[in-house]
C-alpha cells in the first residue's frame, strides 16, 4: 500500500531511513535547505559548518538519557603553577530525536563565555579540598589590547539543532587548534592533583555530566 510522504514523513522508521541515507529521493528526508552557489551563509550555517560533525560510520542512537554525551580534553595534563590551561568540548547527541542548541550573546560554545546562563558549569576538586564551580572571569580594562589587526567580529549567539548522532565542538583559538583557554579567576597555585569535570543544565529539563579529567600544578 503506497503511503502519502506527508504522512510516511513522521514514522519513525522513515526518519532512520533517511539518517541512514537510504530516502533521498522526492524529498522525503527533512533535511536543511541546500545554500545555493554565491550564497550568503547564516549565522547558522556558519556555526554548523565550523562546529558540527557528522557522526561516525556504524553509529546507533542510545536509549539511556540524557540525550547529550559530553567529552571534555584538556591540552596537557600537567602546567605550571599559576598558569591556565585549554580545553575543548565535544558533545554528541546520543537520542534519537534532533536537539536544539540555543545560546544567547556572548556564547559559551562559540566565545567560551562562563559568566552568561548558557548552562555550562565547571566542577574543580583542588588537592585536598572539595569541589566547587569554577567562577567565571569577567572581563575588564586590562584585558584590552592595542592592536592593529582587523577587529573581531562581534560576540553572537548559537541558535542550532543537533541532528542525532552529530556532535558539536566548542570553537578553539583557530580552525586547527580546537584547545581555548578556560576563561575563570581561579587560580591553579596550590601545588599537587586538581580534577575537573562539566556539568550542562539544558533548557529543555535534562542534565548532562562530562567525564573527569586531572590536571596536576608543578612548580
Amino acid at each position: 500500500m503506497n503511503y502519502p510522504l506527508a504522512k510516511m514523513r513522521h514514522s519513525s522508521g522513515i526518519r532512520w531511513l533517511c539518517l541512514a541515507g537510504l530516502l533521498p529521493l522526492l524529498g522525503a528526508c527533512r533535511r536543511e535547505p541546500p545554500v545555493e552557489s554565491g550564497a550568503a551563509l547564516t549565522e547558522s550555517q556558519k556555526d554548523r559548518k565550523q562546529l558540527v560533525l557528522q557522526p561516525k560510520k556504524g553509529w546507533k542512537p542510545q536509549a539511556a538519557a540524557p540525550p547529550l554525551k559530553i567529552l571534555l580534553l584538556i591540552d596537557k595534563t600537567i602546567i605550571r603553577q599559576g598558569e591556565s590551561f585549554k580545553y575543548r568540548l565535544e558533545m554528541q547527541n546520543t537520542g534519537r530525536e534532533p536537539l536544539p542548541f540555543r545560546e544567547h550573546a556572548p556564547s559559551f560554545t562559540k566565545d567560551g563565555e562562563l559568566c552568561g546562563d548558557n548552562g555550562y558549569k565547571f566542577y574543580v576538586t583542588p588537592p585536598a579540598g572539595r569541589e566547587t564551580v569554577l567562577p567565571c572571569r569577567a572581563a575588564t580594562t586590562t584585558d584590552v589590547r592595542v592592536s592593529t589587526a582587523p577587529a573581531e567580529e562581534p560576540q553572537s549567539g548559537l541558535d542550532l539543532t543537533l541532528q542525532p548522532g552529530e556532535y558539536l565542538l566548542t570553537r578553539g583559538v583557530g580552525p586547527k587548534n580546537r584547545f581555548r583557554e578556560l576563561k575563570t579567576s581561579f587560580a591553579f597555585k596550590p601545588l599537587g592533583t586538581y580534577t575537573l569535570k562539566v556539568l550542562y543544565a539544558s533548557p529543555g529539563g535534562f542534565r548532562s555530566e562530562s567525564n573527569t579529567v586531572s590536571l596536576e600544578v608543578v612548580p
